[in-house]
């Protein structure tokens, strides 16, 4: 562990609007990550938001995966463009804060996620989720693991 800020970040995940619609736009979650985030700005870590989108038509969307096979039969609410992909707007980011596009249930699967990190060298991750049991549990879940960072 690290206590250098620079090598440190907060990951805010599936927090977009059409996510946190579905359990209910609770203006007190919401809240404290708000918080957490305006926290790990003034401790100068990095703050990167994960979102879960897909291309116009979804190729990345197998017909054997049931959850997004049944996202993809919606239509377009997940598309990357969409208003319901892009993040909350009481959480909203900042020009230094990055935004990453998963295409699974956990953070790294089908995102630059880790190419970030280790081009950041950032060795500690805080995680927060609107979906503990999906995204944050399946991000903390790695198989096979990520190398500790030198």
């Amino acid at each position: 562990m690290t206590d250098q800020p620079d090598r440190q970040a907060l990951l805010v995940m599936d927090f977009q609007a059409g996510v946190v619609e579905r359990f209910g736009d609770d203006h007190r979650l919401l809240g404290r990550v708000r918080s957490a985030i305006d926290a790990a700005h003034a401790a100068g870590l990095l703050v990167v938001y994960v979102r879960v989108a897909f291309r116009p038509g979804f190729p990345e969307v197998s017909p054997a995966n049931r959850s997004f096979s049944a996202i993809a039969a919606i239509g377009t609410k997940f598309d990357e463009s969409a208003p319901g992909t892009q993040i909350h707007s009481m959480l909203a980011s900042q020009s230094e804060d990055v935004i990453v596009t998963k295409r699974r249930v956990g953070a790294f699967s089908g995102s630059d996620l880790e190419v970030l990190l280790r081009s950041r060298r950032v060795g500690t991750l805080a995680l927060s989720g609107i979906a503990t049991s999906g995204v944050v549990l399946s991000t903390l879940s790695l198989d096979p693991p990520i190398e500790p960072l030198i």
